[in-house]
């Protein structure tokens, strides 16, 4: 899909980007990362042409990008940044519809798309078509960024520090988010990032970029086992073995689990082999709490947990190692249940299977 052949980008004496040559085939994530200053950003904008290579070519679904106008290349890539580059005097709505409109697409198309990519990226159309951008929080801001990169439909999606402007939280829920598109999307991506965690997350192949060269490109479980070099190993850092968690999915050290439901507490005096703890759910199979089984002789079962206490300890089917590693540590537990976004309980993850998984 994107193929870079000896890229090079030099103003006057100095060299951003020298000799990179790297492939990314279509429907993947590539993320480039690197200090400051390495050429990152230079290496992104030389695809759309917003920097024009000085050597070296780049080539577009077998075209090289310098026989296609910069105008046309451009409408027909995705670009979301971090300032995220909203128009302040229009609203949500013509803000995604810039480049339908450019594009000559009719109202009802543009209407019904912009209703479309709201949805995707969980804003309700109603509520957030006709807002301005200084009605919206950061990450509203981003989300509306993306859908707009997004509006025309293009193969490919460049994304230069997409969720840097945001808080930790919302940056994980955006991050949780574009996974959760580009699974159905598929789109060809590639994302700059100063974020290690936010690359290994999303990318499936990472570019570790150093003054302007290609240092190691490489699967994000590669990069982490085998560093290329000392440069590389000290920039992943000595926790790779927890980082590699996060590419991990929860569910494939998830175990099933004996669950009660709450009408049943307390009838277990009578039941043996029963762990200490068992999850409690409704009649729909959703988690509503835990209760001590060693308090059934007294008859005093009861659920030890609120919903509120649910989400802040449960997580979610999609989630990796790396976050119920997380979770555990934060509230002092052992184990912690699996659910599906709708709460019901698919099973549980202990922290024996995650420290197994971590000492691999």
């Amino acid at each position: 899909m994107i193929h870079m052949e000896n890229a090079t980008k030099r103003y006057a004496d100095t060299v951003a980007v020298a000799s990179l040559s790297l492939h990314v085939e279509k429907g993947q994530v590539c993320v480039l990362i690197g200090p400051s200053g390495c050429g990152k950003t230079t290496t992104l904008r030389m695809i759309n042409r917003l920097v024009e290579p000085t050597d070296g070519r780049i080539v577009i679904n077998d075209i090289d990008n310098r026989h296609t106008s910069p105008v046309e290349l451009r409408r027909s890539i995705g670009y979301a940044i971090q300032s995220v580059g909203l128009f302040p005097h229009m609203t949500v709505e013509q803000n995604i519809g810039i480049v339908p409109s450019i594009l000559r697409w009719d109202r009802t198309r543009i209407e019904a798309r912009t209703t479309e990519l709201l949805a995707l990226v969980g804003l309700d159309p109603v509520a957030y078509s006709g807002k301005y951008p200084s009605q919206l929080s950061g990450g509203e801001a981003q989300r509306v960024g993306v859908a707009r990169a997004l509006a025309a439909d293009p193969p490919i999606l460049l994304m230069d520090e997409p969720f840097g402007a945001v808080d930790p939280l919302t940056r994980e829920r955006l991050q949780q988010q574009f996974m959760d598109i580009q699974r159905r999307l598929q789109k060809t991506v590639v994302l700059v990032t100063h974020d290690l965690d936010e690359a290994i997350r999303l990318a499936d192949r990472v570019a570790v970029m150093k003054a302007g060269t290609l240092v190691q490109y490489d699967t994000p479980e590669e990069l982490l086992a085998h560093p290329a070099s000392e440069f590389v190993r000290d920039f992943v850092g000595t926790d790779r073995a927890l980082k590699r968690l996060s590419r991990i999915p929860a569910t494939s050290l998830m175990k099933p689990v004996t669950s009660v439901r709450e009408e049943q507490l307390r009838d277990l005096s009578g039941t043996t082999n029963l762990p200490r703890y068992v999850w409690v759910v409704d009649d729909a199979n959703r988690l509503v709490g835990w209760a001590d089984t060693a308090r059934r002789s007294a008859g005093a079962n009861e659920v030890k947990a609120s919903r509120a206490d649910v989400e802040r300890i449960a997580i979610r089917e999609t989630a990796t190692l790396r976050e119920a590693l997380s979770r555990m540590l934060g509230h002092g537990v052992r184990s912690i249940p699996v659910i599906k976004d709708d709460g019901q309980l698919l099973g549980e993850i202990t922290l024996h299977d995650v420290e197994e998984a971590t000492a691999e």
